[in-house]
């Protein structure tokens, strides 16, 4: 008989459709899922990236710049004395949310190792609506919030939108630009679909001195309306265009996820569809720096979702998986979002 070479995967578990999880081995489909579950997590964190950091803290100090004026003096002046103003406290929340699976003894005896699989793929799906859900509030919502930390000591942690005109003290731009707190928004609003609108939301992000990679996130549906917008240059479909421009990877369309890609670039800005942005919305940000404009707040315990309890009543039996975090802005300056269909700003109505 030949020899079997391979490894037990999520691949193999899901092909396993007529092996009991009593021929394959409890703890063979255990490790598997426990493995599959660290990339699962893997792949989460890796997908933040760009917009968001994790991280233990619950508030942070976001600091401002030195300013002040020089005033003419003569030999006789004595001129006023001058403080820096305080930066303003940031805070992120930290929720927990839980999926519970139940069965049988009986029904445990009888079941593949598929039906295992896709159990976990479930609560793995469950798992990223909520991240999704909570990420879009995080951006799109204008308003600040108290948020009481009950899973640490009840302590009220000031939870902060991006830019939003609420009056805390802004850094000055990288040419010196001063702006002021109580006017100043990054949640803009356009009756329709405008260059100029687009322009004036990246400006607010390039103005505080973001520019490494600055990127603008749209829905699919707003697609064709942003490839007319006058300063948009798409990327060349290489299936379709033959010349040399089409064989340089920066210029060549992707074209194997229509509603997940970079579609061109708006100014120097690169353009991507994204199938979480809600449709009339798009978001600007400079995913080049360290200074995120989330963070995503973990437990000091330990981050990710993870299997916490496996309860056992006979002939019942319940597993829980949990994830505690939440999202709160950080760099609020790193960020802008503009609403093109309605001339005053509202959040998005957004559904698990």
């Amino acid at each position: 008989m030949a020899l079997r070479t391979g490894t037990h995967d999520m691949a193999f578990l899901l092909a396993a459709k007529d092996l009991s999880v009593v021929e394959i081995g409890v703890d063979t489909v255990a490790q598997v899922l426990a493995e599959d579950n660290d990339n699962h997590n893997a792949l989460v964190t890796e997908a933040l990236s760009d917009i968001s950091v994790t991280s233990t803290d619950r508030q942070r100090r976001q600091g401002t710049s030195i300013d002040g004026d020089m005033l003419e003096a003569d030999e006789y002046s004595r001129i006023p004395t001058q403080r820096a103003t305080a930066g303003q406290l940031v805070g992120f929340p930290l929720r927990k949310y839980q999926f519970a699976l139940g069965w049988t003894r009986d029904w445990e005896r009888k079941r593949t190792a598929a039906d295992f699989a896709i159990a976990q793929q479930a609560a793995q799906q469950a798992d990223l609506r909520r991240i999704r859900f909570e990420l879009l509030k995080a951006v799109f919502t204008p308003t600040n919030y108290t948020f009481t930390d009950v899973l640490v000591d009840q302590a009220d942690i000031p939870v902060k939108a991006l830019t939003n005109a609420d009056s805390a003290a802004i850094q000055n731009g990288p040419n010196g630009e001063s702006f002021d707190g109580a006017t100043h928004s990054h949640y803009n609003a356009n009756a329709t679909l405008t260059a100029a609108a687009v322009q004036a939301t990246i400006d607010d992000v390039v103005e505080h001195g973001y520019g490494g990679d600055v990127r603008v996130y749209i829905n699919r549906a707003d697609e064709a309306a942003f490839r007319a917008l006058t300063g948009f240059v798409g990327y060349i479909d290489s299936r379709l265009t033959l010349n040399s421009n089409a064989n340089q990877p920066e210029s060549r369309l992707d074209i194997t996820r229509m509603d997940n890609r970079e579609i061109g670039i708006f100014g120097a800005a690169r353009v991507f569809v994204k199938p979480w942005i809600p449709a009339n919305y798009l978001l600007c940000f400079d995913a080049a720096t360290t200074a995120k404009p989330l963070v995503m707040r973990a437990p000091t315990d330990g981050a990710g979702l993870t299997v916490v309890a496996d309860l056992e009543t006979f002939p019942l039996r319940a597993q829980y998986m949990q994830r505690e975090f939440g999202f709160g802005a950080w760099n609020r300056t790193n960020g802008a979002v503009l609403r093109f269909n309605n001339a005053s700003y509202a959040a998005p109505t957004l559904t698990l």
